[in-house]
């Protein structure tokens, strides 16, 4: 075999190489696109998990009609003296009643909005001190995830 017809065979071999090597980066690309296609996909499922797991009651609200209680008048515009006390077991009262609507432990922020507030930080943090207050008095339990649920007999004693 001369040199020049090991010249052809390997001009071959590297043409065949190149062809195989441009049809892998054809597939790599292919391959990278559905890699982004299925993180987006994981990314949807994964936030639907998780509006899901925070919505435990979704289920059981919907034909009860025990969604979101108004927010009384005498907590919007403030209280004034002897009122303080009176709005506070009010608005402990339809608190728990919230809770009540619920199967299941709920976080702050979906007692907040039970009740017809805005969402906001100021709301949330004052609505998770009444729970708390309300846990320490054994009306509502908290569980170590910071959810509250009402305690056995604690319908009762909202009045």
């Amino acid at each position: 075999m001369g040199c020049d017809e090991v010249l052809a065979l390997l001009r071959e071999r590297e043409a065949a190489c190149r062809r195989e090597v441009e049809r892998l980066r054809g597939e790599a690309e292919r391959i990278a696109g559905l890699l982004v296609v299925c993180e987006q996909e994981l990314a949807r499922v994964a936030t639907a998990c998780q509006v899901v797991g925070e919505l435990p009651a979704a289920h059981g609200e919907a034909g009860s009609g025990r969604g979101r209680i108004p927010a009384p008048r005498a907590e919007v515009s403030g209280t004034v003296g002897g009122q303080a006390a009176e709005g506070t077991g009010e608005f402990t009262g339809r608190m728990l009643g919230v809770l009540a609507a619920y199967a299941g432990p709920v976080r702050c922020r979906q007692v907040v909005e039970g009740l017809g507030l805005e969402a906001v930080p100021r709301e949330v943090e004052r609505v998770r001190h009444q729970l708390k207050r309300a846990a320490a008095a054994g009306r509502v339990v908290q569980t170590p995830g910071g959810l509250f649920t009402l305690a056995r007999g604690g319908a009762a004693a909202r009045g």
